[in-house]
């Protein structure tokens, strides 16, 4: 998972304190991934360091300085390219995840290009993993094999019914 968009594509959203993001990520994304301070601040700093995002510190009375985090032009640009590129392999489902959520930022066309992108992705490597299972030798290896299969399966079956409700709208 790309920490750095999403923080850009939170951002995108509203200007937000390292204390809101977190928030944020725990009750609406933590069904694709977790964000710790730890991973938070270190990025923020380095989007900072490359002008993808700018920082103002607000006072407050009897407390430290509450320093929100809003997304430059820059920092939109990298964000629009990132949602626009296919996923990575190594994290493509979170990523996938992380994109759908972020998808207000793109047009509807750009939206359906990038679901049927993911389904023919997941049909291919459906197909892959159907021709290789065949070659199971242990109990094991088909435990993941079937449950890797069915995953594909169900991913596919959503991103067609998604499909067919962008058709719709």
């Amino acid at each position: 998972m790309s920490y750095k968009f999403l923080v850009l594509g939170l951002l995108s959203e509203r200007p937000m304190s390292g204390y809101d993001i977190k928030k944020h990520v725990k009750t609406t994304l933590g069904a694709v991934t977790t964000a710790s301070y730890g991973t938070l601040y270190p990025t923020l700093h380095k989007l900072l360091a490359e002008g993808s995002v700018e920082m103002q510190e607000i006072p407050q009375q009897g407390r430290p300085s509450k320093k929100l985090y809003f997304l430059t032009e820059q920092g939109r640009n990298e964000l629009m390219a990132w949602l626009n590129r296919p996923a990575q392999a190594d994290q493509v489902r979170r990523e996938f995840l992380l994109k759908l959520y972020l998808a207000r930022h793109l047009g509807a066309q750009q939206l359906r290009e990038m679901v049927a992108n993911r389904r023919r992705e997941t049909e291919t490597l459906l197909h892959t993993l159907e021709a290789g299972s065949h070659s199971v030798r242990t109990v094991e290896e088909q435990w993941i094999a079937d449950y890797a299969l069915s995953m594909c399966r169900a991913e596919i079956n959503w991103l067609a019914q998604f499909e067919a409700q962008l058709g719709a709208a």
